[in-house]
């Protein structure tokens, strides 16, 4: 491989590697009231000629949650301990509450941008500054 065919390579490799895509972090803390959580990447980075270091913890990351609507106000059966009530019926769409603990792992993705104003649901020019930065990070799930 020539020099420049290697330097190519090497740049095009260290542009990927700092493109944040989704990675496991694990939950150090949650706030229920305001959807948000506390977390650290368990991916480490390593520079060349350095130990490996790991990833900052991220402060206020928020969690996704669902709000679903049961089907024409069908009753579902559930099964609740000690009561005679087997069948709900919900009226309204239901917020499926995000259920997240401390030292919980969780999936956790990255927006292309900066979502520091988008998550108020307002329309915002996000810039170029922050770009798959793990500050904008979003918990999807549990693994």
């Amino acid at each position: 491989m020539s020099n420049s065919s290697e330097f190519y390579s090497n740049f095009k490799n260290q542009i990927l590697l700092s493109i944040n895509t989704c990675m496991p972090c694990k939950v150090l803390s949650y706030n229920e009231d305001s959807r948000t959580a506390k977390i650290q990447p368990l991916f480490m980075v390593k520079e060349m000629n350095r130990a490996p270091e790991k990833l900052s913890v991220v402060n206020d990351v928020p969690v996704m949650f669902e709000r679903v609507k049961i089907k024409n106000n069908t009753a579902i059966s559930v099964s609740i301990p000690n009561s005679d009530h087997t069948q709900i019926t919900f009226n309204e769409p239901v917020e499926l509450e995000p259920s997240i603990n401390a030292g919980d792992t969780v999936l956790v993705v990255f927006a292309q941008r900066s979502i520091d104003d988008a998550v108020e649901g307002n329309l915002v020019y996000p810039g170029a500054s922050r770009l798959f930065d793990v500050h904008d990070a979003i918990i999807v799930g549990l693994l």
